[in-house]
């Protein structure tokens, strides 16, 4: 109920909230699952970003989208399944620091971030990170050749 208000407001409100705030309420929004809603506050806080000149907030927003497996930019193309961990890991290379995907989304060094998420995450609807076994087989093959 809550999460719904606050999207209602930011619609007939759009003035009111910073990027900052939009770029949390997506991060909570794709934590819960609601890839629709994160979707909305990813475009306002870019609109935010964008519109107070927020570069280095605009780059991690970037690259959460990409975790979340959210469309970048609200309608950019994706980018194809096997280039999305490697369009992360360039994008952090330029920052230092990223807001964690889980709550309260406190700032944290990025490759922390990443090595977290790689660990306990999916790049969506790709695949990554491999499946348990799936090296195993591959090593265990070439050991009885």
């Amino acid at each position: 109920m809550l999460a719904q208000l606050a999207d209602l407001a930011s619609r007939c409100l759009p003035m009111f909230g910073s990027g900052r705030a939009c770029h949390l309420r997506a991060l909570a929004a794709a934590a819960r699952g609601d890839r629709a809603a994160a979707e909305r506050w990813f475009g306002l806080a870019i609109e935010r970003y964008r519109r107070d000149l927020e570069v280095e907030p605009l780059a991690r927003l970037r690259v959460h989208e990409l975790m979340v497996g959210a469309r970048p930019g609200r309608g950019e193309p994706a980018p194809d399944a096997a280039g999305v961990m490697v369009e992360i890991v360039r994008r952090l290379n330029r920052l230092d620091r990223l807001e964690t995907l889980d709550f309260p989304h406190e700032l944290a060094d990025a490759r922390t971030v990443l090595a977290g998420w790689a660990e306990t995450h999916e790049v969506p609807g790709h695949g990554y990170p491999p499946q348990a076994g799936a090296g195993t087989a591959r090593a265990a093959s070439s050991a009885v050749a």
